[in-house]
């Protein structure tokens, strides 16, 4: 699975599923998947994600990410795109999501069955630059 990262609008990605935030739990802890309506991805994935001030919010952001790829590949698909699921309203900062997000989405790879691309689609050059560097030191 090859991990990429492209300054974009989600909602614009070309990718079979795309990874979307909630604050409510979902069922079981699952992610939940609904259809991807007029987007371009067939598959919306709806993820619970924490507050930056809840207790083990990197965890529970860490199974989130985890569960959203692992719904992914459920659904057998080759690509799935994940915005910093946790920065805006959830309070993370680009970096600390970046340093949760990725290790998952690196950790997966070795496990990928359908899923051929992760790409993490970020708002910005800013956030598009940190995921970068966040990367490139976990790929040495």
């Amino acid at each position: 699975m090859d991990i990429q990262l492209l300054r974009a609008d989600i909602n614009s990605l070309k990718v079979d599923a795309i990874v979307a935030p909630s604050e409510h739990s979902q069922e079981g802890g699952r992610a939940v998947v609904v259809t991807g309506g007029n987007l371009l991805a067939r598959f919306i994935i709806h993820v619970r994600v924490p507050t930056e001030a809840e207790d083990d919010a990197d965890a529970k952001l860490q199974s989130a990410t985890r569960a959203a790829i692992e719904r992914a590949e459920e659904l057998a698909v080759a690509s799935v795109g994940l915005p910093a699921i946790a920065t805006g309203p959830f309070g993370f900062t680009s970096e600390r999501c970046a340093r949760v997000m990725l290790p998952v989405a690196l950790d997966h790879r070795h496990r990928a069955r359908s899923l051929q691309r992760a790409v993490f689609c970020l708002f910005g050059r800013e956030e598009y630059e940190i995921f970068e560097r966040v990367l490139g030191e976990m790929k040495r």
